[in-house]
């Protein structure tokens, strides 16, 4: 296994995520000074609109980077380039022609909820916002090309580059053109790296030609059948967030579902960069599929063990550390972003856990336990959250998400080991008993402390961040000694070396 590549795909993963969300920081604190917050919503707006194009992308893309490492792994080069072809053009016309499609009802949805006096600008921009949200889509097939070869680093700085550049064709537009001057740098920085990610895909594959011009019928269904039960699980997570926030600001109001976003953003923000880093593993698994399907365990094995090593106190600290955020990024304590804080990590720590069989079942294929776990969770959310909302209120709601959300995804999990005859003690690795048992002690002893306090009272940011030391003086010495962390120190060391 090429221990180095994967090593430098999945740091370039979790660098990329960190450096695009200061990159979207420092875009979105200029636009507030130069458009207002008026504009910006109106932005917002138009892109929620238009985004319902989005979904129709996330099936394809999983089919191409399942299938360009199949037959990469195979050395087929003429079928990766009519698959790639093949994708490209079926996605552009599809697109194209829901685009063409969504664009009277989208002018017709903007004209209810917008006054009458933003319409003029906003109907400007609608078709701009169109144009660039096809040209990202199909960037995202032809990195999924990248993706599929295993190419993910190269995938990462070209999507930074990209957000540079977004970010400098804002600062040079938005002053004099306003919003249309935003939506025609994310067009043009969308087809800068477009034709970049082209570029670079056809000098790994000598045979795609400048434009695609081929399209293959069998390529096509095979991607297609792959495609569309991805297509759904898709479609199951992302119903999670709207019901929730619904729910919440029926149950709760609109001050709860506030701290929900908040909490909800340190949790999700520390999940994808757990996780992006291990999704590097698809293609690999795709490939070891076809080359070497023994192995396949040993890569979920392994990668178990490094997730759970590293997701167990990460979220256990996030926890410890909410009174702190919440002091730092509110202003003040608040006990329910700190409870929901905890809640979603218990929920999102499932999640994060089921992330090596959820990547070996889309390497391999095996979706159906994936959906079934996807669509119980979406189907638990609503049910669950309904139920608990009427009855506690905003707080349950939370809850009933986070137990929809472990319960779905330990679906995923339990249905791998007993379809793989995995032993279920891999779930609890020996060796990370001693991290677990620190992490669940600190959490036990530093958050009831917390919640004691009475709601927007101070707490001093000194007893916070004490609180998280002490967790982290706690975990140190069974994370030193874990044998996980010399072999991540070693594969740090031989990825740096020439």
């Amino acid at each position: 296994m090429k221990r180095k590549q994967i090593f430098l795909n999945a740091a370039s993963a979790s660098g990329q995520i960190l450096a695009s969300a200061g990159v979207m920081f420092f875009l979105y604190r200029f636009l507030i000074r130069a458009v207002g917050v008026e504009q910006l919503g109106i932005w917002s707006l138009v892109l929620a609109t238009t985004s319902l194009v989005t979904l129709a992308n996330q099936g394809i893309s999983a089919s191409i980077v399942k299938f360009v490492a199949k037959y990469a792994a195979r050395e087929k080069a003429e079928e990766v380039s009519l698959l790639l072809q093949t994708a490209v053009i079926s996605t552009g016309l599809a697109l194209a022609l829901i685009s063409v499609g969504l664009y009277p009802a989208a002018r017709y949805i903007l004209k209810i909820v917008l006054p009458h006096t933003s319409l003029a600008e906003t109907y400007a921009i609608l078709p701009v916002a169109l144009v660039s949200l096809w040209v990202t889509i199909i960037v995202g097939v032809l990195q999924a090309g990248l993706v599929g070869h295993e190419m993910i680093a190269l995938c990462n700085y070209l999507e930074l580059s990209g957000a540079v550049a977004y970010l400098f064709l804002a600062l040079l537009l938005v002053p004099s053109r306003g919003l249309l001057g935003l939506a025609y740098a994310q067009t043009i920085a969308a087809a800068a790296l477009m034709v970049a990610t082209w570029v670079f895909l056809r000098r790994r594959i000598p045979s795609l030609p400048i434009l695609p011009r081929r399209w293959n019928r069998a390529l096509f269904r095979e991607m297609a059948g792959y495609g569309f039960q991805f297509q759904l699980i898709t479609a199951s997570q992302a119903m999670r967030e709207p019901v929730t926030k619904a729910l919440l600001a029926k149950f709760g109001g609109l001050a709860v579902t506030g701290l929900y976003e908040l909490a909800a953003r340190a949790v999700v923000t520390l999940r994808e960069i757990i996780v992006q880093a291990n999704q590097v593993l698809v293609p690999t698994v795709s490939g070891l599929q076809e080359r070497d399907p023994d192995s396949v365990p040993a890569v979920y094995r392994e990668s178990y063990r490094l997730i759970f090593f590293l997701a167990i106190p990460a979220f256990a600290f996030l926890v410890v550390a909410s009174p702190f955020i919440s002091q730092l990024w509110i202003g003040r304590y608040e006990p329910l972003f700190v409870r929901f804080v905890a809640l979603l990590a218990a929920g999102w720590l499932v999640n994060v856990l089921s992330n090596p069989a959820y990547v070996v079942d889309l390497g391999t294929g095996a979706l159906r336990w994936v959906l079934a776990g996807c669509m119980a969770m979406a189907i638990l959310n609503a049910t669950l959250g309904f139920f608990a909302g009427s009855h506690w209120g905003g707080t349950a709601v939370v809850a009933a998400s986070a137990a929809s959300l472990a319960c779905g995804y330990s679906i995923v999990l339990v249905s791998y080991h007993l379809a793989n005859r995995a032993p279920f003690g891999q779930l609890l690795p020996e060796e990370s008993r001693e991290i677990l048992f620190a992490s669940l002690l600190a959490a036990a002893v530093c958050l009831p402390y917390f919640w004691s306090y009475p709601a927007h009272s101070k707490i001093s940011l000194r007893v916070a961040a004490g609180m998280a030391a002490a967790l982290a003086a706690i975990m140190a010495i069974p994370m030193w000694v874990h044998p996980m962390r010399k072999r991540l120190l070693h594969w740090v060391l031989s990825s740096v070396q020439p």
